[in-house]
């Protein structure tokens, strides 16, 4: 199966929680303009709504939570029109991050578990500045319409999650046209998140 159909989950399904959240700090405001001093830009920047203090995880064995204390969804782009990467940044609550953490990287064994040769696609980990990077690729841009990659980020020092969706784009215009030149701004987009995530402001 590939990654795209096992990315069929919904990316920005969120719980309505009893009560609404303390918006009057913005505690990933610094992040999402650090991305924003990268080669990758956002033209939206859609805040999470105060109320949505949960988000939903469908599992094999049902539906988990993760906590959303606040968050961004970040469309980015490079040169192209075309967006490059669909980006969530998340703040955990006060508490709760371990535990989100655990349901997040559960989720992301299970579906590279999932996969099946040929288009089986392995769990990639690594780590950088005190952040923890997963990754799943797809092994080509010709035979991946839609999400090439899904990285987790996770930064356990400020309780940040983030969730990005690397996209396939149209033949022309598109920022890449080669595996190689995909998987090098890949690298290049990963490399910037995980610095920023390390330090928005730098």
């Amino acid at each position: 199966m590939k990654l795209r159909l096992l990315l069929a989950i919904p990316m920005l399904l969120a719980a309505q929680g009893a009560h609404a959240q303390d918006r009057t700090a913005d505690p990933l405001a610094p992040l999402a303009q650090c991305i924003n001093r990268s080669q990758f830009q956002f033209k939206t920047q859609d805040r999470l709504p105060a109320s949505a203090t949960t988000r939903v995880v469908k599992m094999a064995a049902g539906e988990r939570r993760v906590s959303t204390a606040d968050g961004y969804r970040l469309m980015l782009f490079r040169k192209s029109s075309q967006p490059f990467a669909n980006l969530k940044i998340e703040r955990s609550a006060a508490g709760q991050f371990a535990a989100d953490r655990e349901t997040i990287v559960a989720q992301m064994q299970e579906m590279s578990a999932g996969s099946r040769p040929p288009h089986q696609v392995p769990l990639e980990t690594d780590a950088r500045q005190g952040v923890e990077v997963l990754g799943l690729n797809n092994a080509g841009i010709a035979e991946t319409p839609g999400i090439i990659s899904f990285y987790t980020l996770l930064h356990a020092a400020s309780g940040t999650v983030a969730s990005a969706y690397v996209l396939n784009q149209p033949a022309d215009p598109r920022d890449f046209a080669t595996d190689a030149q995909y998987q090098a701004l890949r690298d290049q987009f990963i490399a910037s998140l995980a610095n920023c995530l390390a330090d928005p402001a730098q």
